[in-house]
């Protein structure tokens, strides 16, 4: 019988630290402009030049690991990586080896479709400055554009506890979205200011020791993460079920082809002579510097998904929507989940009718236009009215969403559109029973099946009718009255 076999997965992640100047100098760090024009003695290396370290990025970083709920140590220490490649200026890389800002942290992963949570593990965080970016233009050569060395950045390791391709995305889109919400990085995939390798192993199901580890780099994409991790699993589950050896080796991934690729076999880890940084004296973490990261673990996604549950009785998959972004400004991710609140609270009852118009028609107008909520001419008093409208029986359902689509749309007053729309709802008990007559002549064979006891029909008479009112009729009152119509009577 064949051994079944699981994966463990371990992610390495470089996400570029909001500031706008480079890790050692002033020389910007904005992204898209020509190549070469972000440049100095100091990010190109030149002799007798000295880095000075971005107050900022310090900042960020510490918030970062703060965040991820990291053992803080008193003191970090910027190190050389030597190792020769011709995006490396220096000759060098100035990150981080045995004192990183912070380590032995984690960061919660909500599964809102199955409303289960997971603790991944961090095993550290440190900053260090990215290298250059080589264009491989022919086989006559390549090219380098030095305006990304130097740009800071931040590395968050985690612990190999990720079991699934799926997993591993959910823990990148969740990391992704705290680094965005905290203002700590843009964390933009197609800008490259979020980057990911990840270290993928195959073991036998009964055995508690890890496979042979293989690295997959440069992945661009939350698909290809997924793709890519799918496919080791199943290329090293093959080879050791076939009795053959997995070697520890780089691989890239090819997304026409949809298969991890060679790079370079990897005997024992790479030598990279660590030491001190011996012109960057050691970070102490103490007054300031601890003031000015201080995070309120309130605003940490998953703990605003949980508050929303919690406090407001939102479906998992609703709140996790809602704290997505979608719809917010870039300088406010939490603005609609705030704008929720605030509605919510406006209306003084349940949210069920604010949750339904926020995820089906809030996000639908969004998505469909690209316009942000705070462009629009919708308040979150004004979606309390509205909801308050339908509780009280005076808008259907649908009269709702019309209605603050129109004001998505176009603007204007709540009362107004009603007015105008004539959207106020029929709750008139003899306006409502002389339409159920009406349908009910008029849809025989929905009534005979209700009369044979098949209730389910009793909906074809209430669209029918709903349909006939132009969606004015009480839905509610209309089920009442066909049923004592239909059903008493047998």
């Amino acid at each position: 019988m064949a051994k079944n076999y699981v994966p463990t997965i371990g992610m390495e992640v470089h996400a570029q630290l909001r500031t706008r100047s480079k890790m050692f100098c002033s020389c910007s760090s904005s992204f898209g402009d020509p190549p070469n024009t972000h440049l100095c003695p100091v990010c190109l290396g030149l002799p007798g030049t000295l880095p000075m370290v971005n107050h900022q990025a310090v900042i960020l970083g510490l918030r970062a690991a703060r965040a991820l709920s990291c053992t803080i140590h008193p003191i970090a220490q910027f190190a050389r990586k030597n190792y020769f490649y011709p995006d490396l200026p220096k000759g060098y890389q100035i990150s981080m080896y045995e004192h990183p800002v912070g380590s032995d942290g984690e960061l919660e992963v909500i599964d809102s479709m199955a409303d289960k949570r997971r603790m991944i593990g961090i095993e550290r965080v440190h900053l260090e400055e990215d290298t250059a970016k080589l264009f491989h233009e022919s086989e006559a050569g390549s090219l380098i554009d030095f305006n990304r060395a130097g740009v800071p950045l931040i590395e968050i390791v985690s612990r190999p506890d990720i079991v699934s391709a799926g997993e591993a995305v959910k823990y990148l889109k969740e990391l992704r979205r705290l680094l965005r919400f905290l203002g700590i990085s843009d964390a933009n995939m197609d800008e490259g200011s979020f980057r990911c390798e990840v270290n993928v192993s195959v073991h036998p199901e009964d055995s508690e020791e890890f496979g042979t580890k293989v690295e997959i780099k440069n992945l661009n994409s939350f698909r290809a993460v997924e793709r890519s991790i799918e496919y080791e699993i199943q290329r090293q589950t093959a080879l050791y079920r076939t009795g053959s050896e997995v070697r520890q080796a780089t691989m890239g991934w090819d997304e026409k082809t949809g298969v991890t690729v060679h790079q370079r076999y990897k005997e024992d880890a790479p030598e990279y002579r660590y030491f001190p940084e011996p012109d960057i004296p050691d970070l102490v973490f103490e007054g300031s510097l601890l003031d000015e990261s201080t995070v309120d673990m309130a605003d940490i996604p998953v703990n605003r998904i949980r508050s929303l549950i919690e406090r407001f009785g939102v479906p998992p998959t609703s709140a996790d929507l809602l704290v997505s972004g979608t719809g917010s400004p870039v300088d406010n991710p939490y603005f609609v989940a705030d704008f929720f609140e605030e509605a919510v609270q406006n209306c003084g009852a349940q949210c069920t009718q604010t949750v339904n118009l926020m995820v089906g028609t809030v996000f639908e107008f969004v998505n469909r236009t690209g316009i942000t909520l705070d462009q629009t001419d919708l308040t979150a008093k004004k979606l309390a009215m509205v909801t308050k409208m339908v509780m009280r029986d005076e808008l259907s359902s649908t009269n709702a969403k019309a209605i603050v689509m129109k004001i998505l749309e176009e603007g204007g007053k709540v009362k107004d559109i009603v007015m105008r729309e004539g959207l106020v709802q029929v709750t008139d008990q003899d306006e409502l029973t002389t339409l159920a007559k009406e349908i009910i002549e008029e849809n025989e064979q929905a009534v005979e099946s209700v009369r044979k006891g098949r209730e389910n029909a009793i909906g074809a008479l209430v669209g029918a009718a709903m349909k006939k009112s132009g969606g004015q009729a009480d839905p509610k009152r209309l089920n009442e009255l066909f049923r004592e119509m239909l059903l008493k009577k047998r």
